[in-house]
């Protein structure tokens, strides 16, 4: 069989299983089963391939018809222009999350011509390093701490740094949010070490940015089968009203007391009024000279982050 007849049997088969665009996605599998790119795999739709490599194509299609991720068969996500390895170990980045990096650029530049100094940035569950590592592309005056609580996801996040590029700019750390005073829990390499610079005191970082988990438990069980049975769900349960994450988060951070802090995290948009509610509950309560919120959208047009200014 040729090339484009083996794509076109792809198709139908991902068809089948209700996959979105599933001519595309079958002749992604043949670009990774071949490892030739797109207009290689084009000016070659009429060859024959052996039969080791049609049975590869093959047992890539049966894996995606059975709904794992076509990011996690490829083990690669375009996120913010970059390319990131990911795995089941992982949350695949999606396009709606490049809000944040949007928003943490805007800010991280405000907050330089303010304070002329090198801004630090804590990027809370990295994951894959998506949020990280595209922030740190964009600048040169930044140190950021690539943190999540699950050391395989940190190995990820740490071959993602160095894929592209920026092991002097982004630093992975082993950091618990839900056990932050827990020090012996808060240990991942002495690179995280920087001098004095004490990492696990968020006071310490004019922004701190996240994608938490935000997932009522309860509805984890009705999530689509790609998601509920391939990502990593400690990664998506935020406890039984979704707000686990964001209480720890905003405990943590608003004990601030100096000036030009920033927070910029991921939301559910039908969460707002809960969030808004947290903000009055943690910051309006304490000392401090100015704390404004305000929600960011996504390319929905839908409350897709929250941004909180404080000192």
């Amino acid at each position: 069989m040729t090339i484009y007849e083996l794509i076109k049997n792809g198709e139908y088969r991902l068809k089948e299983a209700g996959i979105q665009n599933p001519y595309n996605e079958s002749l992604g599998l043949m670009q990774y089963a071949l490892g030739l790119n797109l207009e290689k795999i084009i000016v070659s739709y009429g060859d024959n391939i052996s039969d080791l490599k049609k049975q590869t194509f093959e047992k890539l299609i049966e894996r995606r018809f059975k709904k794992e991720p076509f990011a996690y068969i490829v083990q690669n996500k375009e996120f913010y222009s970059l390319n990131f390895y990911v795995d089941e170990t992982v949350l695949i980045p999606r396009p709606d999350t490049e809000c944040l990096v949007d928003a943490a650029i805007e800010e991280i530049r405000r907050l330089y011509g303010i304070n002329k100094k090198k801004i630090y940035v804590i990027d809370l569950g990295t994951g894959s390093g998506a949020i990280a590592i595209s922030i740190a592309k964009n600048f040169d005056n930044v140190i950021i701490y690539a943190a999540d609580n699950n050391l395989t996801s940190l190995k990820t996040a740490k071959k993602n740094i160095i894929n592209n590029g920026v092991q002097e700019k982004v630093i992975p750390l082993f950091l618990d949010i839900l056990k932050l005073n827990d020090k012996e829990n808060l240990s991942f390499n002495a690179s995280a070490v920087a001098g004095d610079f004490d990492f696990y005191n968020l006071n310490n970082y004019d922004l701190i940015i996240s994608n938490p988990p935000y997932i009522n438990t309860e509805d984890l069980a009705s999530l689509e089968d790609d998601i509920k049975f391939y990502e990593p769900v400690g990664a998506l349960d935020g406890g039984k009203d979704g707000l686990l994450f964001y209480k720890k988060i905003f405990d943590a951070a608003s004990v601030a007391r100096e000036k030009n802090k920033t927070l910029i995290l991921e939301i559910d948009y039908r969460k707002k009024k809960e969030i808004q509610i947290l903000f009055e509950e943690k910051f309006n309560n304490i000392n401090l000279k100015f704390k404004k919120i305000d929600f960011i959208n996504d390319l929905n047009n839908k409350e897709r982050a929250v941004k909180i200014t404080y000192g």
